[in-house]
């Protein structure tokens, strides 16, 4: 698995044992149709794993990132990652279970927040618009025939895209101006 686009294109990443990472295919589609958001971004990575979707937010523009994962070895695979396209500087790791963290409402709020959880994982996104800015999105990766997580208050479906066996969707905040 590589970095698709920006200053790290073509970086290969480490992926952690067990991880089940976005494909290139699909992280190239989301990357096209978010293009506008990423420069500047700060940016959250949920499920983390390599940190494949906060990482190519960085390698084309982001100015930093939070990455969180209960797995010490998806966070030391993450880090290692951050440092071989050279923006450790601009990279936070959390170890801590996804909703505990969205509980706690640590440190947002964030432009552009990636959820790609385990397939086994059914992740809540009750506290997840405290964190998202004005004019924000959440990515939400999962597999087709999954149920889409239930509406949640201050996030709105902005996009539903299939690839293959793999749907994305898209929220925006719905206090967006």
């Amino acid at each position: 698995m590589r970095i698709s686009g920006g200053d790290a294109r073509g970086i290969k990443l480490k992926v952690p044992k067990g991880a089940r990472p976005a494909s290139e295919r699909v992280r190239l589609a989301v990357f096209s149709s978010i293009a506008s958001h990423i420069p500047d971004a700060r940016v959250l990575d949920l499920y983390c794993g390599s940190g494949a979707y906060g990482l190519e937010a960085l390698s084309r523009g982001a100015s930093d990132g939070v990455f969180v994962d209960d797995d010490v070895a998806a966070l030391a695979a993450c880090k290692a990652n951050a440092a071989a396209i050279g923006v450790s500087d601009r990279v936070r790791v959390r170890r801590s279970p996804v909703e505990r963290y969205l509980a706690r409402g640590d440190d947002g709020p964030f432009d552009v927040v990636f959820i790609d959880p385990p397939y086994k994982a059914a992740p809540s996104l009750h506290d997840m618009a405290a964190l998202v800015a004005d004019d924000g999105l959440v990515i939400f990766e999962s597999r087709w025939r999954d149920e889409p997580p239930p509406d949640v208050e201050g996030l709105v479906v902005a996009a539903d895209r299939r690839y293959g066996d793999t749907r994305v969707l898209t929220f925006s905040t719905s206090r967006a101006r």
